[in-house]
């Protein structure tokens, strides 16, 4: 493993204890205070930290305008408490990356998958061993996903398509991939090149539903290769006729399905309307409407991040990430929780029995325990 890819677990226990320290001296914060709050050593006013129970009420009392806040979490209703775990610490599993994405697990051998985009590589976690390299040759791949027959399909931005791995996952250990080791699913809309597949989300019968915003293109929008005028969601079925579904976002980004695969789940990552949608869809999974199912504020100052990748537990609630971390929705729209994180989060990912979830967060591989 190289060195720069060395488990970091003293740098989350680092900065989780400072979380720690401004949750325990100035009690649960709200949003719009900061991270740490200065420490008074005056005579006058001694500092009492105020009780686990204290605490305890505070969480279970939490509304959205009056949000508790327990070092990373911020809970705006006690909902959330039915999956959080606001004593788990988050984890820095693995760092020294360039911009992590697609994270997707695999049942196989019990490993996170993981893209690092500009390097071209996809990356393996696996408790205790760490980090290693499982494709020296991703095509530039973000998104990740794992089919009904336990083959790898990846979303390649920069090569402007959608692949394949030709070998089963079971079969494709420890083996070097070449570019014709990919089978291409799609690349193209009425002839026109897609502009960078992004995020995907698979269909218990296998529609691969996409987004294509112009993030693997240099110029974005203003592209000389872009060959569609629009950003699109798209609907791939395992025959491979494509099916667009959306061309009014302009920056359709990540995307789920509910757990009864009627709610398709898109995340909007545009800066002047940070945004998340959701798509009614019919029994064969046609559109009937959409709708807007959460705005976001225009971020500024010291935040970081817009609506990214998410993924939906098998509560029903979404873990979706946005700006300055995790945002938790229950199916309604409504918030239930946010999960500061250190660095720009991208992703989102659950072990097999989901009491993990994994962030790919810039430069860093993150994760902490859910309850079970």
């Amino acid at each position: 493993m190289p060195k720069k890819h060395k488990l970091a677990a003293t740098h989350a226990k680092l900065w989780l204890l400072g979380l720690s320290i401004s949750a325990l001296l100035g009690g649960c914060v709200s949003s719009e205070d900061a991270m740490l709050e200065p420490v008074s050593t005056s005579a006058e006013k001694p500092l009492v930290s105020p009780s686990r129970e204290a605490i305890g009420q505070r969480v279970t009392q939490a509304s959205f305008h009056q949000p508790a806040r327990v070092g990373p979490y911020e809970i705006f209703d006690p909902k959330a408490l039915s999956v959080l775990d606001v004593s788990a610490p988050i984890d820095v599993l693995a760092t020294g990356f360039e911009w992590l994405e697609g994270p997707v697990w695999s049942s196989v051998d019990n490993v996170l998958l993981f893209s690092d985009i500009p390097t071209h590589k996809v990356y393996r976690y696996q408790e205790g061993p760490g980090v290693s390299e499982f494709l020296s040759h991703s095509g530039f791949s973000n998104g990740l996903l794992i089919n009904n027959q336990q083959e790898l399909i990846l979303l390649q931005s920069r090569s402007r398509q959608i692949a394949r791995l030709r070998l089963a996952l079971s079969a494709a250990q420890r083996q070097a991939f070449t570019p014709d080791d990919y089978h291409v699913l799609v690349d193209n809309y009425h002839g026109h090149k897609l502009n960078s597949p992004n995020d995907g989300v698979l269909s218990r019968g296998g529609t691969l539903y996409f987004t294509d915003p112009p993030y693997g293109l240099p110029k974005q929008l203003d592209d000389p290769a872009k060959e569609l005028d629009f950003q699109g969601v798209y609907a791939l079925s395992p025959s491979g006729v494509l099916t667009l579904l959306d061309k009014s976002l302009k920056y359709p980004n990540g995307i789920a399905l509910s757990k009864d695969e009627k709610s398709l789940y898109v995340a909007a990552s545009n800066p002047d309307k940070p945004a998340w949608y959701r798509y009614s869809l019919s029994d064969d999974g046609k559109v009937k409407h959409r709708e807007l199912f959460y705005q976001a504020s225009v971020i500024g100052g010291e935040s970081h991040g817009l609506p990214d990748g998410l993924k939906v537990h098998a509560s029903g609630f979404i873990f979706a990430t946005g700006p300055n971390g995790i945002w938790l929705f229950d199916p309604s729209g409504r918030l239930l929780a946010k999960i500061h994180m250190p660095s720009t989060s991208a992703n989102v990912a659950f072990n097999a029995d989901q009491s993990k979830v994994f962030v790919t967060a810039h430069h860093q591989l993150l994760s902490f325990n859910l309850k079970p």
